[in-house]
């Protein structure tokens, strides 16, 4: 079993009444380097 740094499971996230996330499941294994690309506004930061 490979051991996990973060474990995201089912999350959504709105701001006011936009929906800015859903639904996203993401898994990160312990010692591997990940990068998150993508448009202004496609919820980078707020993942």
């Amino acid at each position: 079993m490979k051991a996990k740094a973060i474990n995201i499971q089912g999350l959504s996230v709105s701001y006011e009444q936009k929906r800015i996330l859903t639904n996203i499941f993401l898994e990160i294994e312990k010692g591997h380097l990940y990068g998150v690309i993508g448009p202004n506004g496609a919820g980078k930061s707020t993942l």
